[in-house]
């Protein structure tokens, strides 16, 4: 069980611990989410988390484990407009996946997508990332057929090892 907290400026430096080790790197690799193979570098940084904490409209939840209280995973939420909630950056420390915690992150964002009224969430996926992909699709995201190009020429996203990458859009309807 996990239980959620809006993240402050003074825990950006946890949070880049987290996110940098469940996306990259060899710590990446003992979970199923990594990205090691697509990008090196960082995934972010504290300036990075800093800026999303202080940009309206925006906040990043952090996910803790009910029992002993460790940051374990955190997601980052934007509300777009009064009907669309984007969110990235869904984070599960490896050592912590498979247990359903990305399920239970997912569940608390539409919770906060219906309190504040929007009627979809969406997300941009690596074009790459099956079995990510998958996981969304399983959770009611369908693909909307919009894409962008992967930001290949700013290393604060990561430095790429492949060089088509794309960012896919997935979108969840919640209210009619």
């Amino acid at each position: 069980m996990l239980y959620f907290k809006t993240a402050a400026i003074n825990d950006t430096s946890s949070l880049t611990k987290l996110v940098n080790s469940a996306y990259r790197g060899d710590s990446s690799t003992v979970g199923w989410t990594t990205e090691a193979h697509l990008l090196d570098g960082q995934r972010t940084d504290e300036e990075s988390l800093t800026a999303i904490i202080k940009t309206p409209h925006n906040q990043i939840e952090m996910a803790f484990d009910s029992l002993s209280h460790e940051l374990i995973g955190c997601v980052h939420l934007k509300f777009e407009d009064e009907d669309t909630l984007y969110f990235g950056m869904l984070t599960v420390s490896p050592v912590a996946q498979s247990k359903g915690l990305g399920k239970e992150i997912i569940k608390q964002v539409e919770s906060v997508a219906l309190l504040k009224k929007c009627k979809r969430i969406r997300i941009s996926v690596i074009q790459y990332r099956k079995e990510l992909i998958s996981f969304y699709e399983r959770r009611g995201f369908v693909a909307s057929g919009k894409f962008e190009n992967f930001p290949t020429n700013d290393p604060k996203f990561g430095i790429p090892k492949v060089w088509d990458l794309e960012l896919r859009e997935y979108i969840k309807n919640l209210l009619p």
